[in-house]
């Protein structure tokens, strides 16, 4: 759910899900979440069954949020100093 408090409870799901390839979704809502298991409010879900009649269903859930889901391959930097320190690199070298 995207409204737990603290967020620190579930900020590291989608990574761990992301890396042991488990599809995974965030919904909006403590309550919705609470409403599938029969209580007030519920942070995670995790599904280990699933019946036969619901697979299906399940499949094509499972390939919208993997495309919706899928994290952008970043790259950082780029090599490009900044001039603080080719000026310091520069300086060394002499």
């Amino acid at each position: 759910a995207h409204d737990v408090d603290p967020i620190e409870l579930v900020v590291w799901l989608p990574a761990l899900c992301r890396k042991m390839n488990v599809p995974f979704c965030i919904l909006k809502g403590k309550s919705r979440l609470g409403s599938l298991v029969h209580m007030k409010n519920c942070s995670a879900v995790a599904l280990t069954a699933v019946n036969k009649d619901d697979e299906a269903k399940l499949k094509s859930l499972t390939t919208s949020f993997t495309e919706q889901y899928a994290a952008p391959e970043r790259k950082w930097g780029g090599g490009i100093m900044g001039l603080k320190t080719v000026a310091k690199l520069e300086k060394r070298r002499k």
